[in-house]
């Protein structure tokens, strides 16, 4: 099956808004010009996230974010969507990753989005029944949430990991317990997948027999029996095992995580039929993921598809109901999210929301037993429209407003957002989301980096960063450059050990296809970006003076032969830095040259630019001395307008609100100064 996905543009139900008291209706104001929406609008908390249904369909739990700023769990009735209970808040922390155990049971876990960035602790692991009552601490996570007036049994270690709800009427839990660890930080800890009374804390390794050594993550079959492991080894290789009818684990094939081989899969759940479902490189020019039936016991993929998506890798999952044992769908991720429903009720469905909501990518949530539930929910959202939550009652054919997440922002007066593919100048196509201001051009124009690198970057959708930066008049660019995952193995292939080089040069020819376009103002050009975006950032100043006029890079790599020493340690093992990096980015022996001609903090003399710098005081990704040698060495080689802010307690991107409004207020300030 090939997807063709086609998204609506434009404001939500031509002008209609879910207001704050939950309502649909028009708004008969006039929307207020862009650059009047306060700076903090575009960044602040929203006041509701993911709205979940109970497996049974008569309840709704959503986080929503109270008086104090802190993000709580609330339930309602779907006969009352919008008149939510508040049952669980603390005042030094915030709920996050709500999930039904039941259907009178959630779990969630918790952070402090109050402490900065490298601040954090794990999220542990609580349960609570919908009314309230019973409030569990089931794994521990660190420290003691203020508040917790639950049990005062003591939770289970850290080494349990949540991995969701069981879903068979109790209240247990799948979770990962750490048995014993390799010894070595290029190997993963064995482990096994236990199930957890989430009032009791009692737990019970479910049946496995022999688990292969150093499995780390486990698939079961819609039975509930463990039915996959994958182990991993000291080269980043990943074997997967598959346990039989009679309990024997057999290997079904090991693969380079880091560079696959063409015949190389990853599994993603059982079907009914005991199939796995696998995603594998589709033998096209583009070598795009694609969704295949894997017969474990033979051990041959189908020759043909389950899905397909041209010009994109298959990223989504499939839509099962678990109650009537049947496979409804799959969601995907092509230039935006998507669904396709194989099921007749469910394509009916969705058919009457679309036309109920013309103007808006509407989303259905289904996750257990969709085809007996009344009330589905629905989320829609689209470039100018933040997210909106909705009940559609399947016997009156509506839909009923929940709660809206950004109610302060008007759609109206925000710009659109396209997605398209420009060449680059060896004929590569490029995938590239730009963010139009009102008004007419050429625009003051911001190419903005995605960070990873080797990560996909954008979707099309509400993004407040772009946003914002709209809503000053800059045109902004954002492109997928060889590198970037998601749109085939070829175009990820392309910008391996292209730093500085390819790479670059696909930002650099975007942002000329904008000014032959008329979209961007060839005077007025800056580039910024984050981590990976800010060693770009860096560089372009050094490779295309004549281009950008200023550049801002905050938290960006700027030594590369630090990065080879102490970067990334806080997220990426042994294996990274022996196997990953060298494949990846280069060997510090052999392609010494090419690193060094490509490491900005060398070549710091040939930036004249204004620059400004930021970074956060505890990053273990990208340490501090990234951005102090660089300030440090621009300074010295003459660039009087570098502009340098250090943020205390922050990691690798700025938590704390007060750090976030800073930041974006001196971007604000300093494009302002550079550009206008």
């Amino acid at each position: 099956m090939l997807i063709r996905f086609a998204r609506p543009l434009g404001l939500l139900a031509a002008g209609l808004t879910l207001v704050a008291s939950g309502v649909w209706a028009q708004s008969a104001k006039t929307p207020p010009a862009p650059a009047s929406i306060p700076l903090s609008d575009f960044f602040r908390t929203p006041q509701v996230f993911g709205v979940s249904m109970s497996p049974d369909g008569r309840k709704i739990a959503a986080v929503v974010t109270s008086s104090t700023g802190r993000r709580g769990l609330a339930v309602a009735d779907v006969d009352q969507p919008r008149k939510f209970k508040g049952i669980a808040q603390y005042d030094n922390a915030d709920i996050i990753n709500v999930q039904w155990v039941n259907n009178d049971r959630l779990a969630f876990g918790l952070a402090d989005f109050r402490a900065a960035a490298a601040d954090q602790d794990d999220q542990g692991l609580f349960a609570i029944n919908a009314d309230g009552s019973e409030l569990t601490w089931v794994i521990d996570r660190g420290f003691a949430p203020r508040s917790f007036g639950g049990s005062a049994k003591p939770p289970l270690a850290s080494n349990f990991i949540f991995r969701g709800p069981i879903r068979d009427g109790s209240v247990d839990v799948l979770a990962l317990r750490i048995v014993k660890g390799s010894g070595d930080d290029r190997i993963p800890p064995s482990t096994e997948l236990v199930r957890i009374n989430t009032e009791t804390l009692g737990f019970k390794s479910l049946p496995a027999g022999d688990i292969p050594r150093a499995s780390y993550s486990f698939l079961v079959d819609r039975k509930g029996a463990v039915r996959l492991a994958t182990s991993g080894d000291a080269r980043s290789r990943a074997t997967y095992h598959w346990r039989d009818e009679d309990g024997n684990w057999k290997a079904l094939g090991t693969f380079d995580q880091m560079d696959p081989e063409p015949n190389a899969f990853t599994p993603l759940q059982f079907d009914f039929d005991g199939s796995l479902l696998v995603t594998a490189l589709d033998g096209s020019p583009a070598r795009t993921a694609a969704l295949y039936r894997y017969d474990p016991a033979t051990g041959k993929r189908a020759d043909q598809p389950l899905v397909s998506i041209k010009g994109f890798d298959f990223e989504g999952r499939v839509i099962i109901d678990q109650v009537k044992r049947k496979t409804l769908g799959v969601s995907f991720l092509s230039d935006a999210q998507g669904q396709v429903w194989f099921e007749p009720t469910m394509k009916a469905n969705q058919a009457a929301i679309d036309k109920l909501l013309p103007s808006t990518n509407n989303l259905i949530q289904c996750s257990y037993n969709c085809l007996s539930t009344r009330h589905l929910v629905v989320t829609s959202y689209s470039d100018r429209q933040p997210a909106v939550y909705s009940l559609f009652d399947r016997e009156t054919g509506s839909l009923v407003p929940v709660a809206e997440t950004r109610p302060w922002l008007d759609p109206r007066s925000l710009a659109t957002q396209e997605f398209l593919r420009v060449k680059a100048r060896d004929g590569r196509e490029l995938p590239l989301y730009y963010t139009k201001p009102q008004g007419k051009g050429p625009f003051p124009t911001v190419a903005l980096v995605h960070g990873g690198p080797f990560v996909r970057g954008h979707e099309w959708g509400f993004d407040s960063e772009a946003q914002f930066l709209a809503s000053r008049g800059y045109l902004v660019l954002e492109v997928e450059f060889r590198g970037s995952k998601g749109y085939g193995d070829e175009h990820l292939r392309a910008g391996w050990r292209q730093w500085g080089q390819a790479m670059q040069d696909d930002v650099t020819d975007v942002t000329r296809w904008a000014i032959a376009q008329g979209l961007a103002d060839a005077k007025r050009v800056a580039i910024a970006g984050a981590s990976y975006g800010g060693y770009a950032t860096m560089m372009g100043l050094v490779r295309e003076p004549e281009l950008y006029k200023a550049g801002i890079n905050w938290v960006g790599v700027t030594d590369i032969e630090l990065m080879y020493s102490v970067g990334w340690s806080d997220f990426m093992g042994g294996a990274w830095m022996r196997y990953g990096m060298p494949k990846l980015i280069g060997d510090a022996e052999k392609d010494r040259d090419m690193l060094r001609r490509n490491s900005p903090l060398l070549r710091a003399s040939e930036i004249k630019q204004p620059v400004l710098l930021a970074y956060g005081e505890k990053d273990f990704r990208v340490p501090l001395p990234h951005g102090t040698k660089m300030r440090d060495a621009l300074i010295q080689s003459g660039n009087k307008q570098v502009e340098w802010v250090e943020y205390e307690g922050e990691g690798h991107g700025f938590m704390l609100p007060k750090n976030r409004d800073d930041f974006y207020t001196r971007v604000e300030r300093f494009l302002a100064r550079h550009l206008q």
